[in-house]
């Protein structure tokens, strides 16, 4: 959800820029900084979840649950194809940091 947010709002500041700098061709480098920070989200957003491992299926689900790997120490979430029970467990990344 926020990914869709930040996404929007580059792409909405590369659109007003552009206004601007049709307006005032100084304000270019303004311009360039939106078109790389939109290109920035919009790539993220498109290879997140391929980076994070979660299944590339669409028939599985997350079942909400998270838990810490006793083998790694890393988060590792829980999903499950609701049709045949199948299971796969995926990497979330390193366990927050405990607050002091």
């Amino acid at each position: 959800m926020l990914r869709t947010i930040v996404s929007g709002i580059a792409i909405a500041g590369v659109a007003f820029m552009l206004v601007v700098t049709m307006q005032e061709p100084g304000a270019w480098p303004a311009l360039a900084a939106a078109l790389l920070f939109a290109i920035g989200c919009l790539w993220e957003r498109r290879y997140h979840a391929a980076q994070q491992g979660f299944p590339q299926d669409k028939r599985f689900n997350p079942t909400g649950e998270r838990f810490v790997d006793p083998e790694t120490g890393r988060v590792t979430s829980a999903w499950v194809d609701p049709a045949t029970g199948e299971r796969r467990y995926v990497d979330e990344g390193d366990p927050p940091s405990p607050s002091a």
